[in-house]
């Protein structure tokens, strides 16, 4: 892991192994975006190389464009977009564990659970790294009836493949791993915001319960 801020590299970039996958993420863990291809990465067992970008900052002035984004070592070329990565990392690293199906039909679920993310969190919210959809776009609460919903929707998302507590069931996919990051926020921190609202509560929201357990007890390693 080189941090440019710590390593005086913000002028020149380091010289790193030409044969390993270049993570460029968000210095300090905060993107959740960043997170989703670190935990692709780990769930992968894909050996990377990391280097630390400060968003809130000074970047280094060889350095362009937002996090997360990766140099791939097959052809040199940088890409962004945490789950276009995601998905080539499928490509790049086929003897690793997949992250989508390989059958059209279950591929194409896997996406439509991605995309379902988009229209599941409160609308005019902000997506930033440490209070992801937790405030509207002018700062103002969300009211707790909105995350309600929100919970809710993801709750009969979870039920459509019964075979096991992921969105597709007894399978791990990168839909799972979309959706990580904003759940586990809302895990802890809407308890805070809104007195008796606990997205694990099983009584309410059973399947996201199980899910939660599940990703838990998941083994990545």
């Amino acid at each position: 892991v080189i941090d440019p801020a710590l390593d005086n590299c913000m002028d020149a970039q380091p010289e790193l192994s030409k044969d390993l996958i270049i993570l460029f993420r968000e210095r300090n863990g905060w993107c959740p975006y960043s997170q989703r291809v670190w935990l692709a990465l780990e769930y992968k067992s894909v050996e990377y190389n990391t280097i630390l970008i400060d968003n809130t900052g000074r970047k280094p002035s060889w350095y362009g464009g937002n996090t997360p984004s990766v140099v791939w070592p097959s052809s040199g070329q940088r890409q962004s977009e945490s789950m276009d990565i995601i998905e080539r990392l499928d490509v790049e690293y086929p003897g690793t564990r997949p992250l989508y199906p390989q059958d059209a039909k279950g591929k194409s679920e896997v996406k439509r659970f991605i995309s379902a993310f988009g229209d599941t969190f409160p609308r005019m919210t902000r997506p930033s790294s440490r209070s992801a959809f937790l405030f509207q776009s002018n700062g103002m609460p969300v009211f707790k009836a909105e995350f309600e919903k929100t919970l809710e929707k993801t709750d009969l998302l979870l039920t459509e493949h019964k075979s096991g507590p992921f969105f597709l069931g007894d399978k791990f996919t990168a839909a799972d791993i979309a959706w990580i990051p904003f759940l586990e926020r809302y895990a802890y921190q809407l308890p805070i915001l809104h007195i008796g609202l606990n997205p694990r509560d099983s009584m309410r929201w059973p399947n996201l319960a199980k899910w939660y357990d599940a990703i838990e007890q998941y083994d990545c390693m």
